[in-house]
């Protein structure tokens, strides 16, 4: 926790992700349990809704490397607490919140490279990994305490007052961004040089091609993320018809995989540095595969619990573990673009799971929905491994380019 002392700026960035991770955590499982009630294929369609949007990653990452992140970030959180507060007000029935679903996910969408970007201003390098680490503790507040309160909320207020939960919390992390002070884009290769938004979205396209580092967490995510992430809808099934418990439940459990997040994450503030990036990222996918088969095979609410934390500390692992390797091995001029293009694999992964997950749950039930998403991502693991870079290697820097050494 240093960091967020003796780094004033960094530290506003913490606590507005924190603020808004918070909220988002409570808005989701608000959206979820209101598709609950229509079958899995309305949860899948509102998950869909969310993750589609951010195939925008790659042009996402072009907008923020030749934008001010500063503003990009503060803006993207107030429209997010705008669309919310439509939703809270209006109470829209399902076919109309699906709009709002998507154009907030878009906002998340371009602020999501600004944020990442920004650590590797914020943050001395040797610190990077522990940063990171502290940034995943704020973003897994989404998963850990905004199920129990969106659980509470949504029993209520039905959904209304965790939109507006949501709302006030991007309200808050958008003035909370207003205090880091200008962060504008970095020097050009030839600043005189007029070059459009589509060119540099298809020169991060094509960095991405030749960067081996890139290409391979791009390719390993869209397979790993593609089985990881039926959980999301299989999960609440789980609950409701394998283990016969009631709503409250299914909040305890989606945020005991927050909890395991929380956990990881505190552990890594402290040991990330000790082991390589490619540790992290290799040895959570292990762990967070494991832990979702755990769900599926779970006998009680508890042994699912166990299951959740598992799958949630993996996850965090190989969050820092990705983030880190990213900010190691791209140039800083490209790291926009560079996290663009690899969440943006990871949530064309997503939606993919989201669409096949409904059908899935249908045909085969909750619990093979765990197992065979677990097993298939345990399996897609292995195209994620890496070879640590060699010592002393020189970082890359605003004119390198890279094509993804230690791979």
């Amino acid at each position: 926790m240093t960091l967020l002392r003796d780094l004033p700026l960094f530290r506003y960035l913490w606590l507005s992700k924190a603020i808004s991770s918070t909220g988002t955590g409570i808005g989701l499982i608000a959206l979820v349990l209101f598709a609950a009630s229509s079958g899995p294929g309305a949860v899948s369609l509102v998950l869909a809704c969310t993750a589609l949007p951010l195939l925008a990653s790659p042009l996402a990452g072009a907008v923020a490397d030749r934008v001010d992140q500063r503003r990009l970030l503060a803006g993207c959180e107030a429209g997010q607490g705008i669309v919310y507060g439509v939703m809270a007000l209006a109470k829209p029935s399902l076919p109309a919140l699906l709009p709002l679903v998507i154009l907030a996910s878009l906002l998340a969408t371009f602020g999501s490279p600004a944020g990442k970007s920004a650590v590797s201003r914020l943050v001395p390098a040797e610190h990077r990994s522990r940063a990171n680490a502290l940034l995943g503790l704020a973003v897994n507040l989404q998963i850990v305490a905004g199920p129990a309160i969106g659980g509470f909320l949504a029993g209520l207020t039905r959904t209304s007052g965790a939109f507006g939960v949501n709302a006030a919390s991007f309200a808050i992390s958008a003035l909370l961004l207003t205090r880091l002070g200008p962060l504008p884009p970095l020097e050009r290769q030839a600043p005189k040089a007029k070059v459009g938004l589509l060119a540099d979205t298809t020169s991060g396209l094509r960095s991405a091609r030749e960067n081996l580092v890139v290409r391979r967490l791009f390719l390993g995510l869209l397979v790993f993320v593609t089985f990881a992430a039926v959980d999301n809808v299989a999960l609440v099934f789980l609950v409701q018809r394998a283990l016969h418990g009631p709503t409250a439940e299914y909040g305890i459990i989606s945020a005991m995989f927050g909890a395991g997040m929380v956990a990881a994450s505190l552990a890594l503030t402290v040991k990330a540095n000790r082991m390589p990036a490619a540790f992290w990222l290799t040895g959570g996918v292990a762990t967070g595969a494991v832990g979702m088969i755990l769900t599926g095979i779970s006998p009680s609410v508890a042994v699912a619990c166990a299951g959740q934390a598992m799958a949630g500390a993996g996850n965090t692992a190989a969050l820092v573990g990705i983030d880190t390797l990213i900010q190691e091995r791209v140039p800083t001029r490209m790291l926009g673009r560079a996290f663009g293009t690899v969440y943006g694999g990871a949530q064309l992964a997503s939606a993919l799971s989201y669409i096949t997950a409904g059908p899935l749950v249908a045909l085969t039930g909750p619990r093979a929905t765990l197992v065979i998403g677990g097993t298939g991502a345990l399996a897609a693991g292995f195209v994620l491994r890496f070879r640590p870079a060699p010592a002393g290697a020189k970082q890359p820097g605003l004119n390198d380019e890279i094509h993804g050494p230690g791979c």
